[in-house]
């Protein structure tokens, strides 16, 4: 950034001085930036939230800095289990070890809308403090799944204790909002 300097940095001395103070570093040629001119666009920069600052390359083939708010999108979680509790919206299955409830993931968008395009199929990591977690056909015991056009679906069995359950879903995806279900044994 060069704003308010005078004389104006040259690009290729400013990469030289960078790349000289890297450790390993491999000829300045293979090295770019882009410069950032005038305090209107540092104060882009500066007041850009995490993760909005983007390169993108122009009609004429030049890189250029620009700020895109990242989209966000949630996992929706939901179960096949009844709730019978008059109070406490916890969805019930019977806790003899065999038992079980289907949840279904849902990947939407902040107005609850499936997302079903090919940037959807999320791999996501699952969770249970109590029970045990199996694929949708119940033939093995899961740790994670992989999102098809937006949803997927998975088992949760059942333990012979009486206790509430809290599975949670999860990913690396800053973008994608983590979410967690619990399901009753009685």
């Amino acid at each position: 950034m060069s704003a308010d300097c005078e004389p104006e940095l040259d690009k290729d001395f400013a990469i030289e001085e960078v790349v000289n103070g890297l450790v390993d570093a491999e000829p300045p040629s293979k090295y770019d930036a882009i410069q950032v001119r005038g305090p209107d666009q540092i104060r882009v920069v500066f007041n850009a939230s995490p993760g909005s600052l983007v390169v993108r390359e122009t009609a004429k083939g030049k890189m250029q800095l620009t700020v895109e708010e990242p989209t966000q999108s949630f996992l929706m979680l939901s179960c096949d289990a009844s709730d019978v509790h008059p109070v406490d919206g916890i969805p019930e299955i019977s806790a003899d070890g065999q038992s079980f409830t289907t949840i279904t993931v849902q990947k939407v968008d902040s107005r609850g809308e499936l997302l079903q395009g090919k940037n959807d199929n999320d791999q996501l990591y699952l969770r249970s403090d109590y029970g045990a977690l199996f694929s949708a056909d119940g033939k093995e015991k899961i740790i994670s799944i992989k999102l098809k056009k937006g949803q997927a679906a998975f088992r949760l069995v059942s333990e012979t204790a009486n206790r509430v359950a809290t599975v949670q879903v999860f990913n690396g995806d800053a973008g994608l909002q983590d979410c967690y279900i619990r399901i009753e044994f009685i």
